[in-house]
């Protein structure tokens, strides 16, 4: 416990703020632990628990997608066909082509060209990434706007809002 505190008293005596000479270890430790660790960063610093979870479902192919239910085997699945009866059910038909979401979808693509113009003018996969991932050609504000766009357009569809599996 010594050797701990003369190691790493005199760097960080300045960050904790207090004497360590006389800490018991365990607040000690925690307010070491406080000063070198990063502060959490929610994704891309946007707060919304519910439209961050589907998101990342998404990302994951773990979603209510009729495709990502019928790779891993849901039972209620027969088959990834989007009930439009225009394709299978992909990340990329359910933000872009879907025509159950042509409302939200509009109101989607409205936000993005209040970004930047040139979004919706991408190909259709590579705006389907910007949707559900961290570009590095944009700043972090850029992607928070499309990700809030994004969140926006999974909230108002309703597609997620019942239970995953019965």
């Amino acid at each position: 416990m010594l050797l701990s505190i003369h190691i790493f008293q005199t760097p960080y005596k300045s960050k904790i703020g207090v004497s360590t000479k006389n800490l018991p270890l365990t607040i000690f430790k925690n307010l070491l632990l406080k000063s070198i660790r990063p502060k959490p960063n929610l994704i891309s610093g946007l707060h919304n628990p519910n439209g961050l979870k589907h998101l990342t479902r998404l990302r994951l192919g773990l979603s209510h997608l009729r495709e990502h239910k019928f790779k891993n085997n849901f039972q209620d699945v027969l088959n990834p066909l989007c009930s439009c009866g225009e394709n299978i059910e992909t990340t990329e038909h359910f933000f872009l082509h879907c025509q159950n979401f042509n409302n939200c979808r509009l109101t989607l693509l409205n936000g993005l060209a209040n970004i930047d113009s040139d979004l919706i003018n991408m190909a259709s996969k590579e705006l389907t990434n910007s949707l559900l991932y961290r570009s590095s050609k944009f700043d972090l504000a850029f992607n928070n706007k499309v990700f809030s766009c994004s969140i926006q357009f999974i909230l108002s569809s309703n597609h997620f809002s019942a239970t995953l599996y019965q």
